[in-house]
């Protein structure tokens, strides 16, 4: 089933996640007292983490690893109020007490109890350990003797409890870049950070809970954040109404036909190359399109054809064959990509397909296409940023890490840690550079309009590591766009929708099984929207 629907949320930088801290404490609230609350927070989790762990509620022995800052100072709080709670507690700081200010060293002194040298000895006896080292503003690799002991604290095999962040990730891009703790669960605080749905940082996280700790949405104003995360509330108030139950459905929508609901054409490869293609088209008609077109060379129309029920079959041989076909049939969505194949005539058919006003998807082979051509010199990615496509924000595009890096190979997974770049950072430069909505895919998908915004969905399915699966998530983008749904929101939308219907089918998954799963996800959907559901107020933006 689906989950209740949620409220989008912000995702910040540790920098404008500072920035929040700052304008809370100078609006008059006491920083020792949003650390109190935070540590209160991290000695709750901790309790529900060794009782999970265990099946008892019983007290137990836990170390706490602190480190010089803030982060320190939390774990300080929650070691007093474990205590009280008539656990054992060790606590372990990096530094010595009297090195330790502000806040951290209030926390400190309240605890007023003996503090220890940090070495694996500490936790020989401990039923759990908090790792209070560092938080999401670590920029630094953890390198020498600390990533010793971090290095045998995951592979002591006890339960450990991250505050804010796993030490050794960074917070801003979810890089490790020397040692990091591989946490069972983190407390973090107000908005999660990049770091927590960016891997490899998010596979060291564990389940994360974001706590409010009495900071107010309203400095959110002030600082700014740099993603949210993707959820049916951020496109609900554009989902298209072909899709909604039918008691949903506007009275005015209620006699609309196949022509209201627009038209896709997938161009489509050669007759052993049309199976991509084929899926893409199926999951724009499951997606709600009203028609769909394949469009296969003329040698394997009729293969195709046979393959097909109610999509259409359109020859098409070269690019004058295309302005011919747009010619006769209107169409609202071209999708190019899947198995198309990437020789010469194929890359002039995409040059063509990029002159149409029309929304154009590209993926697979027309990635490949580009980067061909502009490796060739016959042009540049300026063929993409000016097209009538991209000038309307209505071009997209769907690559994974390795057609990514042939694209954008200043930007690829090879060389962002060296760059000090995150994968959000780098999809939205190439959406800025291509003037598309670029779906940057993986575990931890990104999506990113030219204009800035950006969402994250990270919860990724491995069932969905299957051939095609790819192909079904542009057919489902398209098929969005066709009834008009705004290309952002049908990106995120398209995301989402596959990973519900990956998760909803589990091990054994194939491509072929995604669009037959949509229906029940449309149903699951529908009966969380409110008859007066208003996507503009949910979200706070409202006049």
């Amino acid at each position: 089933m689906v989950e209740a629907l949620e409220h989008v949320v912000e995702i910040l930088t540790p920098e404008q996640m500072g920035k929040a801290d700052q304008l809370t404490i100078e609006s008059g609230t006491p920083g020792i007292e949003l650390m109190q609350v935070a540590g209160k927070a991290v000695a709750d989790a901790a309790i529900d983490l060794l009782e999970e762990r265990t099946g008892s509620g019983a007290s137990g022995m836990v170390c706490i690893l602190c480190g010089p800052g803030n982060n320190g100072g939390d774990g300080f709080v929650a070691a007093q109020l474990l205590e009280e709670e008539g656990w054992s507690v060790l606590l372990g700081c990096l530094v010595d007490v009297e090195e330790l200010s502000g806040d951290a060293r209030l926390a400190a002194d309240e605890w007023g109890d003996e503090v220890f040298s940090i070495s694996p000895r500490l936790w020989e006896d401990a039923d759990l350990v908090i790792d209070a080292l560092f938080g999401a503003g670590l920029t630094r690799p953890i390198t020498g003797e600390l990533a010793e002991i971090v290095d045998a604290l995951n592979k002591s095999g006890l339960p450990i409890l991250s505050v804010d962040l796993p030490s050794g990730v960074d917070g801003r891009s979810g890089q490790i870049g020397g040692a990091a703790v591989r946490a069972d669960g983190t407390v973090t605080f107000f908005r999660k950070k990049p770091g927590h749905l960016l891997y490899p940082g998010k596979a060291s996280c564990g389940h994360v809970d974001c706590v409010d700790i009495g900071i107010k949405d309203e400095v959110l104003d002030e600082s700014g954040s740099c993603a949210l995360e993707n959820a049916p509330s951020l496109w609900l108030d554009n989902w298209p109404e072909a899709l909604k139950p039918l008691a949903s459905i506007a009275l005015g929508r209620l006699a609309d036909h196949k022509f209201h609901r627009g038209h896709c054409l997938v161009l489509c490869g050669d007759q052993f190359h049309s199976g991509a293609a084929r899926l893409a088209a199926r999951s724009a008609l499951r997606a709600g399109a009203g028609l769909v077109t394949l469009a296969p060379p003329t040698n394997a129309a009729a293969l195709v054809a046979s393959c097909v029920t109610a999509v259409m079959v359109e020859p098409v041989d070269d690019a004058d064959a295309l302005d011919a076909a747009l010619a006769r049939r209107s169409h609202d969505v071209i999708v190019a990509g899947p198995a198309l194949g990437t020789d010469s005539g194929r890359r002039q058919l995409l040059y063509r397909t990029l002159e149409k006003d029309l929304s154009i998807l590209i993926d697979a082979d027309a990635i490949s296409c580009l980067s061909d051509g502009i490796e060739a010199g016959e042009i540049s990615l300026a063929i993409l940023k000016d097209s009538p496509a991209a000038l309307s924000g209505c071009l997209v595009m769907t690559p994974h890490e390795g057609e990514f890096a042939r694209l954008f190979p200043d930007l690829s997974h090879r060389v962002r840690e060296d760059k000090g770049l995150s994968k959000l950072d780098c999809a939205l430069l190439a959406a800025k550079r291509s003037g598309a909505v670029v779906v940057l895919k993986g575990a931890d998908s990104v999506i990113a309009s030219p204009d800035g915004q950006a969402v994250i969905h990270s919860q990724g399915i491995p069932y969905l590591a299957t051939a095609g699966s790819g192909d079904v998530l542009i057919g489902v983008v398209a098929g969005l766009m066709a009834q008009g749904m705004p290309t952002l929101d049908a990106a995120c939308a398209g995301v989402w929708l596959h990973g519900r219907a990956g998760r909803s089918f589990g091990p054994g998954l194939i491509a072929e099984d995604l669009p037959e799963l949509l229906p029940q996800i449309y149903e699951q959907l529908g009966e969380l929207i409110p008859s007066d559901f208003n996507a503009s107020e949910w979200l706070g933006m409202d006049d």
